[in-house]
């Protein structure tokens, strides 16, 4: 019985793997049939994955060039507000062995027809980013807009074109909506956080919120 207990546990615990990972798999199954469905219903386009989507746009987004691993995943797109979308979900490795994390986003990206957006980046502001400026991490402030620079870290290699692109309505916007993450470039303009995409009966609204900061800088 000695001898067979080492046997035992590892069949458990084989069988709890096996069990887990057809939980998962099962969770993915369906809940890739709710997204399908709900493009159906929507007139959307979804798609599994699309390999290597982010190289198109690496330019303009500092994430889709970071890490490995690099995985573009489910993908819905279509028209909101008369403007073209593709909502998506992306996740990339850092670091390698015990020490590897992988980083998982949601977003939206809209392109537009001429290469207006500088390239900027706009964060939550946080204790890692006011230390980080200590030692010269780049944050563009703005001294009529004190709560907006006190809420948010903005960055980007043409600060003139970005104080020119971040007007007194779009600061005073994401004052009123704090903890947004947005990004853009050339022709390029996303609205991501942290996660997967939301449940289907979630999505309406969360596109949404995503339109309502894409009508700050593309106007139509």
């Amino acid at each position: 019985m000695t001898n067979a207990l080492p046997w035992l546990v590892f069949g458990g615990l084989a069988v709890a793997l096996g069990g887990g990972a057809l939980l998962i798999a099962a969770r993915n199954r369906k809940r890739r049939a709710a997204f399908a469905e709900y493009c159906l219903i929507r007139g959307f386009t979804f798609e599994d994955k699309r390999p290597n989507g982010e190289r198109r746009y690496a330019d303009a987004f500092e994430s889709f060039n970071a890490g490995h691993r690099r995985t573009w995943g489910y993908t819905i797109s279509g028209t909101k507000n008369q403007a073209p979308f593709t909502a998506f979900e992306y996740r990339w490795t850092t670091g390698g062995g015990k020490s590897s994390h992988t980083h998982s986003i949601c977003g939206i990206v809209w392109e537009q027809d001429r290469d207006s957006i500088p390239k900027f980046a706009l964060s939550p502001e946080g204790w890692f980013s006011r230390l980080g400026q200590v030692f010269g991490m780049q944050d563009i402030d703005f001294d009529e807009s004190p709560e907006f620079s006190r809420m948010y870290r903005l960055k980007g290699p043409n600060e003139p074109l970005i104080r020119q692109l971040f007007t007194t309505e779009i600061r005073r916007f994401f004052e009123a909506t704090p903890k947004q993450h947005v990004a853009g470039g050339g022709r390029f303009l996303f609205w991501f956080r942290n996660g997967v995409l939301p449940p289907p009966d979630e999505l309406d609204e969360w596109i949404e919120q995503g339109d309502h900061v894409r009508r700050r800088f593309c106007k139509q």
